[in-house]
């Protein structure tokens, strides 16, 4: 996971779209697997035991601050043909998520599937009592599709 700033504060779609493609690629960039890969080896040397507890621990502290974000965004690559479950194919594959005291009342997640993208929210009433289908969402959507529709 990474945080990046979210310019929700531009208007024009494509370049709201560059900005995020921009401080991804920075983000991308900062933390690349070669570079990470002490991360994963250092988690590998420490015992089981003591890691559980400080993990428990860590996750209790954080869940009675004001959590540092507020949404989750992801995307996730799926195949690029088609699924099928007993025998009938699968049209769309909607993702959902979680949401926690942690990680902010909203989670937004596109999946891409057979050349498509389908996009699933999650929320958290208690968090987000307003949540529901927005014409904004569908709006942004829209212009993010006819934008991509556009590039070719």
């Amino acid at each position: 996971m990474v945080m990046a700033p979210l310019p929700t504060h531009i208007t024009d779609p494509g370049e709201r779209l560059a900005q995020v493609s921009a401080a991804m690629s920075r983000v991308k960039e900062r933390f690349d697997p070669a570079s990470a890969r002490w991360l994963g080896e250092l988690a590998a040397s420490r015992p089981a035991a003591p890691t559980g507890l400080a993990d428990r621990a860590a996750f209790a502290l954080l869940g009675q601050a004001p959590p540092a974000i507020n949404i989750i965004v992801s995307s996730i690559p799926g195949p690029q043909f088609p699924l099928y479950l007993a025998g009938a194919r699968v049209p769309a594959h909607y993702p959902v998520s979680v949401v926690t005291d942690i990680s902010g009342g909203l989670n937004i997640t596109a999946f891409s599937y057979d050349g498509r993208v389908d996009v699933g929210l999650t929320a958290c009433r208690a968090i987000v009592p307003t949540y529901g289908p927005s014409p904004a969402l569908r709006e942004v959507l829209g212009e993010l599709t006819a934008l991509a529709d556009a590039r070719g």
